[in-house]
Formats: C-alpha cells, structure tokens, sequence
C-alpha cells in the first residue's frame, strides 16, 4: 500500500510512476501473494482504465495488465526521437549540475525502454541486448559531458573522468568543479566594508551592518530636523536663501 499510493486513472503521464511502483511492490512480496497483491493493484486502476482491463477478459496477471495499460495510455515514441533528444539537450545556465544529471538519466530510461522494444521487434538474443544497453549508457554519459554549460567545468570532467565512469562518479566531479568555481568567485569579490557574510536556510546572501543602520535611526537629518536620515536622502527640498534669512530671524 506504500509503495503503491496513487491510483491511475488513464493518464498517460502517470503511467510509467504507477507501473514502476507496481514491480516495486512485486519485487519486495512473495511470489506466494501475487495472486492478492494482483487484486489490490487492480483496486488502484479507476476510470477509463478500468473499463480497457474488464474488456479484456485474459487479463490474470499484472504483466497482462501491464501490457494493456502500456497499449492504451504508453506515450508512444520512436527510438530515433530519444536519440534525437538526448544528443541535443544541454545544460541551461540557471540548471544545477544535479539537475542536469537528473535530467539525463531520465533520458537514459527514455532511450533504454525504446531500444528494448526496438530489439524486441527485431528478435535480438539475450547477449546483444545487454551489449545495446550498456552502448546506450555509455552514449548518455558522453551527453552529460558534451551538454555541460561550463566550459571549465566539461574540461575538468573530462579530464578526472570517462565516459566509462559510472553516472554518479561524472556528477561528484563536476560538482566538485562548481563548487570550486563559486569558491574563487567570492573571494575575487570579499564582502564589501560593513557588510557581513550571512547564511540562514540554506540560502546564502549579503546582510548589511546594524551599525550603520543604528546611525541612521539615531542621528537627525539638518534640512528636516527628523531622525532615520540624512540630508543626502531627505525628501524636503532646500529652502532658498531668503526663506532661509526668515527662518534664520
């Protein structure tokens, strides 16, 4: 029940979540179970997708329902336009280099599913299809590479790692570059004089100095008389000379 929490109800966007949450829970039962485990994920399909399982009456087992649900509601797309998408997608400037990592094996799942069903359609064993996944990880590893924003950043990758290296091993260097390169940036530019270096929540920005802002409160503006200012930021305008002779009198 926790691994299966949401209930699909036709939405193609949906679908791969629920179907992945599905063989979670297979893989942690017993096959003993599966015949109860069945009925329960049968009790988490609603709406239209009820209707496509009940018109099936072969439907014993979740990989036949699986396969209904994958006819009827899969986003159906060609291996050509995973290969496509994943050799033309780069690093946007504000995406984190996680995020860029996330993003890419995202694709790598894309284009893995798609060229199994392309190697399914064409009969391949058992031994080639294994070597055309590990083809398509090593493919998207060198997109992460090559789709990195930061110059600086790629090289280093490059350089510390392959496209051998597993996933994680590309991610920890590049963000071990960024964060190298966020640490000379500050302190090519230190913080300012009265200024102090504050990090609250995990969000790191510039405070300024309660000194100067005690001044503030504290001394009186000359054109006005009031305190919080001073005559460089008051909003009365000077008084001209013979007003000024007036109030002078």
């Amino acid at each position: 029940m926790q691994l299966i929490p949401k209930q699909f109800t036709g939405n193609p966007v949906e679908l791969r979540e629920f179907v992945q949450n599905v063989e979670a829970a297979c893989e942690v039962d017993v096959p003993v179970n599966y015949s109860l485990l069945f009925k329960f994920v049968c009790a988490k399909i609603g709406g239209e997708a009820t209707t496509k399982l009940l018109a099936r009456t072969h439907v014993n087992n979740w990989e036949q329902a699986k396969t209904v649900l994958e006819e009827n509601y899969s986003v159906r797309r060609t291996l050509d336009y995973y290969a496509h998408k994943a050799f033309n997608s780069k690093q946007r400037p504000n995406e984190t280099v996680s995020q860029w990592g996330a993003q890419m094996d995202t694709m790598c799942g894309d284009l893995q599913r798609a060229a199994r069903k392309h190697m399914e359609d064409l009969a391949w064993s058992s031994e080639k299809r294994e070597g055309g996944g590990d083809i398509i990880d090593l493919l998207i590893r060198a997109c992460f590479i090559q789709g990195l924003y930061d110059e600086r950043i790629k090289t280093m990758v490059k350089t510390k790692g392959s496209i051998n290296s597993p996933m994680e091993h590309l991610v920890e260097v590049a963000l071990e570059e960024d964060s190298g390169i966020r640490s000379e940036r500050f302190k090519r530019n230190p913080p300012e004089q009265g200024q102090i270096w504050n990090q609250k929540n995990k969000d790191v920005h510039w405070v300024k100095n309660e000194r100067k802002e005690v001044r503030l409160a504290t001394q009186g503006c000359r054109r006005c008389h009031k305190k919080g200012h001073i005559v460089r930021n008051c909003g009365k305008l000077p008084l001209s000379v013979g007003e000024a002779r007036v109030t002078d009198t």
